[in-house]
């Protein structure tokens, strides 16, 4: 299981457009929640009546509750977590305790705190999630958040253990999915594609290479900016 904190962003309602949209290639089906910081919260990918900016709404709503000047530049938090390919395909829920595991032991929600930071996990392919949080606490304080990366990935090898999962070192990878190519013949998933959504992944446990500059939409990965 590779875990990835992403670049902090400046706009939730940009990263939640990413989660739930159609990807850059038609890659992400069925986007939908497998978990958040409140169970009430709606789900604009289940919800008919829910928006992506009520969601921005509600995980923005500490971060607007401070003073202009004391609000983080960069407020948005954003983890994606994926599982080796022979990995078996994990349910909603499990995906669910995975996410609150992750958010607990990187310090965005740790666990038994209830002025944790809002967050909400995304599914939409069969082999990953991501978690997108904002960094400001429901008191008012900003997350401690130093060595997320490395608590993630040692959180990361415990639910190995625990899920009888492919085990890896901590450091082996990233969590960077490859997109299929521009001229790739796979067909939409719309069009009733059954093509597992795994199988266009980078060689599991091969570190995707930094970009010298942000990547813009077209190249699929990172996600667009937010």
């Amino acid at each position: 299981m590779i875990p990835r904190v992403h670049k902090r962003g400046t706009r939730t309602i940009g990263l939640i457009y990413y989660l739930y949209g159609p990807g850059t290639h038609e890659e992400h089906i069925d986007p939908h929640l497998v978990a958040a910081w409140d169970p009430l919260v709606p789900d604009p990918g289940r919800d008919p009546d829910a928006t992506y900016g009520d969601m921005q709404r509600l995980l923005d709503q500490p971060v607007d509750m401070l003073a202009q000047g004391n609000r983080p530049t960069e407020h948005v938090w954003h983890l994606s977590v994926r599982a080796a390919p022979e990995d078996p395909i994990l349910s909603d829920e499990q995906w669910g305790e995975i996410a609150r595991r992750m958010v607990a032991a990187t310090g965005i929600a740790p666990e038994g705190d209830s002025a944790g930071c809002r967050w909400a996990a995304v599914r939409h392919a069969d082999d990953h999630i991501h978690i997108i949080a904002t960094i400001v606490r429901e008191d008012g304080r900003q997350a401690r958040l130093r060595n997320d990366g490395r608590r993630s990935q040692a959180e990361a090898r415990k639910i190995e253990a625990d899920y009888g999962l492919r085990r890896l070192d901590t450091g082996d990878g990233t969590a960077a999915k490859c997109p299929p190519a521009p001229n790739s013949t796979r067909p939409n998933a719309k069009a009733g594609n059954d093509r597992p959504a795994r199988s266009c992944a980078r060689p599991y446990g091969v570190p995707w290479p930094e970009p010298r500059a942000r990547r813009s939409s077209s190249s699929g990965w990172p996600p667009p900016a937010y």
